[in-house]
């Protein structure tokens, strides 16, 4: 297709999801090629709620690229929710890292001057805890490989999670659907593969919000900080995530979810552990943050077994993961606590009654404890329910 006095234009479009990790990525090994200190495994959650979607148009102006000059040879634009926005120095390694591919169309743009624009569309909180960067990486990278027609047979999936990678380190693992690991190894070569796909076991997340606002310390700087100051993040690194890497993957494969759980609850904890322990102190938990943990503790504890488990990456919000089978429940016990339930607690029980294993007034007790603590409805701003999802995928360009 072309323009008049102009070259091609080459249009992709992407969808890219959050994922939320089991075990955590904090700390990087290299802060120019963005590689972690640990590998970490997460769940790619679906895009039916939650996602990023991206617009690429490269414009190929048919001008030879002066080659001495080392400024900005394209001209690259970013709207986000249609606003102008800043092209950082991540999204130009992406498109860089794209121009230096073998392949006959990168080799051919990358001679030319080209013009790129960028439309992105969040449907999500920014910066506050829900892996925006994560998605809008992904659906970037997607779009750009759909732009050009790269498919796998001449750009095999796991290079695109290295290109991800560059853009924001876990927004590789979102490339990938179901359950994803991000392998430290290799430098550069630094990349995620699949564990299973979104079909291997029926889990569920819910992602309760209990703030929109970004963040006081922003991931990449809260990272740097432990990484220089925490002296329980050297435990961490060197011995506790290895432990748990191990024990997951365990888990994972016997599908045994009373275990996963309790590993995700501690390595959860054991982060933002390491949080605190940073110099000076990072706390990205609030007071409803910790009453979606007490909420999460007393209904295992009610159960006398591990139905549901929370993680919290660097924001307040939660994410409860459960088996679905257990969804009814999990739902019905949180819309109580959270205050959004009309039904008695007799009622209550009455759906967890084939789970508990202590007595009913025992429950109802300890319940109504934890309600009296419970934070005013309108802290908790929503609560959202996903399955596990496929990973990033290419759009047509009618699809919304």
């Amino acid at each position: 297709m072309k323009n008049k006095n102009e070259g091609k234009i080459y249009v992709g479009k992407a969808k890219g999801p959050i994922n939320i990790a089991l075990i955590k990525y904090w700390g990087k090994d290299d802060d120019q090629l963005i590689t972690p200190l640990n590998n970490s495994i997460s769940l790619t959650l679906d895009t039916n709620i939650f996602y990023t979607e991206t617009k690429v148009t490269i414009e190929d102006l048919d001008i030879k690229s002066d080659k001495n000059i080392d400024e900005e040879e394209n001209l690259i634009t970013l709207k986000i929710n249609g606003k102008n926005s800043t092209v950082t120095n991540r999204i130009k390694n992406i498109f860089k890292k794209f121009l230096k591919l073998k392949i006959p169309i990168c080799e051919e743009l990358s001679e030319k001057k080209l013009k790129i624009e960028i439309e992105s569309k969040n449907t999500f909180p920014i910066a506050s805890g829900c892996a925006s960067s994560a998605s809008s990486m992904a659906a970037l990278v997607v779009a750009i490989s759909s732009a050009l027609k790269i498919d796998n047979n001449n750009l095999p999936k796991i290079e695109l999670t290295k290109m991800a990678r560059v853009g924001s380190g876990s927004a590789c693992r979102s490339i990938m659907g179901g359950i994803c690991e991000w392998i430290k190894e290799g430098g550069d070569d630094s990349h995620a593969i699949q564990l299973y796909d979104k079909s291997y076991w029926d889990l569920g997340v819910k992602l309760v919000i209990v703030s929109q606002k970004e963040k006081d310390v922003s991931s990449s700087l809260g990272m740097k900080l432990t990484k220089e100051t925490s002296e329980l993040f050297k435990h961490r690194i060197n011995t506790v995530v290895l432990k748990h890497l191990l024990e997951l993957k365990i888990s994972l494969k016997n599908k045994d979810f009373n275990s996963c759980a309790e590993i995700i609850i501690k390595d959860s904890n054991n982060f933002h552990a390491c949080c605190r322990d940073t110099y000076p102190t990072i706390n990205y938990l609030n007071e409803e943050s910790e009453y979606i943990i007490k909420g999460v503790i007393l209904l295992n504890k009610i159960c006398k077994n591990n139905i549901c488990a929370y993680t919290f990456d660097a924001g307040s919000n939660g994410f409860i993961i459960y088996e679905n089978k257990s969804k009814n429940i999990i739902d019905e016990y949180f819309n109580f606590i959270f205050g959004f339930s009309e039904q008695s607690i007799d009622e209550l029980m009455n759906i967890i009654e084939g789970n508990k294993t202590i007595k009913i007034q025992d429950a109802k007790e300890q319940i109504n404890n934890l309600i009296k603590r419970r934070p005013l409805k309108e802290k908790i701003i929503n609560q959202i329910s996903f399955n596990l999802g496929e990973g990033t995928i290419i759009l047509e360009e009618n699809d919304k």
